[in-house]
């Protein structure tokens, strides 16, 4: 029995988290299940953007604290392996060449608040509650969430949430940017379906040029990370995507989506 569902709607991937009874915590297990969704995905030429979401009431709880506890009481070197395994799983999707959105349908908390964070774009249900939450079992972010939040969220709203472990509504993740729309539970996964269509209408390459650079500009000083941008740009001119762009821009006609 598989802890994740993978589906395809035409040309997305639907990564769904599938253990409701556990609040979709995270196993190893359910990691190896994602890793093995991912993979699939890789070998979909056809696939062009993915959700991801979960089953139940909520999005992810993070890691499972029983099995965590049985970890410490044996060998915690297995904790750092289990830590090192989610947060590459995590990188994995922020680098995908695909666009990726989250579907937040209930809490997501610590290591499911980094999955959100990993995520290109996210949309949530109304009454769904986020945040890192570590520090209220006295533990750390290890995942990416210590780093990702302090991008993606104003700074002192970040902080504040890494201190207290607080959980904040969707609502005002809208209002700090982090989530770009807030719906009724059940017209969630239709709101992500349609903003990743948004993004299968263009070109694949473009996409996966500008997520590949964006990604790796975050880490560089500004005038490397504009050396960057103009060195794809360059490399870009040769690319049958961008001619076929600006001719059906010319002709006033949508390009082709391969």
């Amino acid at each position: 029995m598989t802890l994740v569902d993978l589906s395809f709607r035409d040309s997305i991937a639907i990564v769904r988290l599938d253990r409701p009874d556990r609040l979709n915590a995270l196993s190893d297990e359910l990691l190896a299940d994602f890793e093995t969704a991912l993979d699939r995905i890789d070998t979909e030429s056809s696939c062009r953007a993915i959700v991801v979401t979960g089953s139940g009431r909520a999005f992810c709880v993070g890691a499972d604290l029983p099995e965590v506890l049985n970890r410490l009481d044996g060998d915690p070197e297995t904790i750092l392996a289990f830590v090192r395994r989610a947060g590459n799983a995590f990188s994995r999707l922020e680098n995908s060449p695909r666009p990726v959105v989250a579907a937040v349908n209930g809490h997501a908390v610590a290591g499911g608040f980094e999955l959100v964070l990993a995520a290109d774009v996210v949309v949530a249900a109304e009454g769904a509650l986020l945040g890192d939450g570590h520090v209220r079992y006295g533990m750390l972010p290890g995942g990416g969430g210590a780093v990702r939040i302090e991008r993606k969220l104003p700074p002192n709203a970040a902080r504040r949430l890494l201190l207290t472990g607080d959980l904040e509504p969707a609502e005002r993740f809208r209002d700090w940017g982090l989530i770009e729309e807030v719906v009724p539970a059940p017209h969630l996964l239709d709101a992500a379906l349609a903003l990743a269509r948004r993004f299968t209408a263009h070109s694949a390459l473009a996409l996966a040029e500008v997520k590949r650079v964006a990604n790796a500009a975050r880490d560089l000083p500004t005038a490397d990370a504009l050396a960057l941008e103009f060195k794809t740009f360059a490399a870009y001119l040769e690319s049958p995507d961008l001619r076929e762009g600006l001719t059906a821009f010319r002709e006033r006609k949508r390009p082709a989506e391969d």
